[in-house]
């Protein structure tokens, strides 16, 4: 356009037929690809794969902004015939089944956490088929806490992270075994994540 192609009925056709395959209607396969390419996706005679690009620290902090959630799950469980009181803490992000390559790139930045769904990425076709959005867990939240705390996010995202955190404390000083500091915890998990008042 900047040439005034665009201007001849050749040049017109070569941008609607450019602008025809752009961003929702680019083909899954353009999309997979791109990524397995890119982040130099290699697959190992066991069928797991590793990555050869190092993420930038920025940048996963940018990405963690806007895809990140922080969990804490509160639930009862039991264990040889013996009910008590669960608490997880984990860091979650999801990406398109296409864009698988982005979470094993999390994955080896972290050193750890895993990938759900479970199946073989190097195989387009197992991508395509499966689950639309596949999610990165992280519950070393110990690792999470050193990153945030030296990237620290630039929303409101940061304030969940804070009562995240407080939630992780509360947990290692066994809050949630007693009612008082369970439903102190409760509180807090009511109103993080989508349920903060965006005020």
């Amino acid at each position: 356009m900047g040439k005034k192609e665009h201007l001849s009925s050749k040049g017109f056709e070569e941008i609607i037929g450019i602008s025809s395959k752009m961003n929702k209607k680019r083909t899954f396969e353009d999309k997979y690809n791109h990524c397995k390419s890119y982040l130099g996706m290699n697959v190992l005679p066991d069928g797991e794969c590793t990555i050869n690009y190092n993420l930038p620290a920025h940048w996963v902090q940018t990405f963690l902004t806007s895809e990140g959630m922080f969990y804490t799950y509160l639930a009862e469980k039991k264990s040889r015939n013996k009910v008590y009181q669960g608490c997880d803490s984990s860091l979650e992000l999801g990406q398109s089944n296409h864009d698988v390559a982005v979470l094993l790139s999390l994955k080896k930045f972290f050193n750890g956490g895993y990938i759900k769904l479970k199946y073989s990425y190097s195989d387009i076709y197992e991508c395509e088929k499966s689950r639309t959005v596949n999610r990165y867990i992280l519950r070393d939240t110990q690792t999470i806490i050193k990153f945030v705390d030296q990237y620290p996010m630039l929303t409101k995202k940061q304030l969940d992270y804070f009562d995240w955190k407080k939630l992780v404390n509360m947990k290692d000083n066994e809050y949630h075994k007693t009612k008082e500091g369970l439903k102190l915890m409760e509180e807090i998990i009511a109103n993080v994540n989508s349920k903060r008042e965006s005020n």
